[in-house]
């Protein structure tokens, strides 16, 4: 079991409450379920594909730790609302005014790594960013990620960090990318909006790598260290 130190004093109040409890709780769940799926499973998709299932499983479990659901429809936002959003209609779905939005990454790496599924990264990590489909996300609960957990032979993808900013404006947004043909448009967060999530740690991998990786990437407080 990948081991936290925690933010004891991150609660926040989103349409329903979420503490750092909630969010630790969740975190194993979903090391663990990650870790029960096939090796075969990580070998054969990608790395942002792996993102997506590790985001999907968390916001899963959270919602089941803190009393709400995962948004109905594919495409809405956030990712988690209040309970009573489902009965909302789909054009509600798409803009909540209330619920959590949750995105995860794995990080860049050094130019000519080539790292496959498996292998730590932590070591070789050039930065850390998140990515919208837009430049208007103002609330984001942000999971780093890692192949760190290792059962039997293989490193397993595990959670690494949480971090939450609830103040996230556009110029903390890059440009939007890929609005031409077929591309997914995204956005990347640009070095202030990583700080505001910095500042707002959740939990962190208790170990100095990780620790030392969030504090320089991420800008991450004295008492996160």
């Amino acid at each position: 079991m990948i081991q936290y130190r925690v933010n004891e004093n991150f609660s926040i109040e989103c349409g329903f409450n979420v503490d750092c409890n909630h969010v630790t709780i969740s975190a194993n769940m979903t090391n663990n379920i990650l870790a029960d799926l096939p090796v075969s499973l990580f070998r054969s998709i990608d790395f942002k594909t792996t993102s997506s299932v590790i985001g999907s499983i968390f916001c899963e479990t959270l919602a089941v730790t803190v009393g709400a659901i995962v948004n109905p429809i594919e495409k809405g936002h956030p990712d988690i609302v209040p309970r009573n959003a489902a009965n909302a209609a789909e054009a509600q779905l798409r803009n909540y005014p209330e619920g959590l939005e949750v995105k995860s990454t794995i990080g860049n790496i050094e130019t000519g790594a080539n790292l496959r599924a498996g292998e730590r990264r932590i070591d070789r990590l050039t930065g850390l960013t998140w990515q919208a489909h837009h430049q208007e996300v103002e609330n984001l609960l942000g999971i780093c990620w890692d192949f760190t957990n290792e059962t039997g032979s293989f490193l397993y993808p595990a959670i690494t960090g949480i971090f939450y900013a609830q103040d996230l404006e556009k110029s903390d947004w890059g440009s939007v990318s890929g609005t031409t043909g077929r591309n997914t448009k995204v956005s990347g967060m640009r070095s202030s909006g990583k700080q505001k999530m910095g500042s707002g740690w959740v939990i962190i991998a208790d170990s100095p790598e990780y620790r030392t990786a969030f504090r320089h990437y991420l800008s991450t407080p004295d008492d996160a260290w």
